[in-house]
């Protein structure tokens, strides 16, 4: 099994064990404790976004999502700041991590060596140069929101 098959895998893996977290919480998937800025529904909604802005983005791309996602699921938004404005519901964004998921991948296949404009630092100190190291970053991210998504269930049961 090559690279990109073995990643597209584990990355549906381990996204279904991310909705089975997030559909966990029931009514309090959009609470936010104290001492967080965010709740499960922004961290499934920042899922569905984070692999189209480590990929189609930086191919100098639409992010092929609405506009909306990137003002609500964005890196450094917050739930606080969603107002009035209609943020899709926690299962039609559910939904959307695995659909999305798919087509990603199914979109990023054939260009994954393809050079990105300028590559792009990211805060954990990696350089993406191509769709496969956004597709790979993007694994890795889904994992620390695994571990975000763990201590959120702590901190709201508390």
């Amino acid at each position: 099994m090559d690279t990109f098959s073995i990643v597209k895998e584990q990355t549906i893996v381990a996204r279904g064990k991310i909705a089975d977290l997030a559909r966990a919480h029931g009514a309090d998937a959009d609470r936010i404790p104290a001492g967080w800025n965010n709740n499960v529904r922004w961290h499934v909604g920042h899922l569905v976004v984070t692999p189209r802005r480590l990929t189609a983005l930086l191919l100098g791309e639409e992010l092929g999502l609405p506009a909306e996602y990137s003002k609500w699921f964005a890196k450094g938004t917050s739930p606080s700041d969603w107002g009035d404005d209609a943020v899709p519901p926690l299962e039609q964004l559910l939904g959307e991590l695995s659909s999305e998921t798919e087509r990603v991948f199914a979109d990023m296949e054939p260009r994954l060596a393809e050079a990105f404009p300028r590559s792009y630092g990211t805060t954990l100190g990696t350089v993406l140069k191509t769709p496969a190291d956004g597709l790979t970053m993007s694994f890795i991210h889904d994992g620390i929101h695994v571990g975000l998504l763990l201590a959120l269930a702590r901190a709201l049961k508390s």
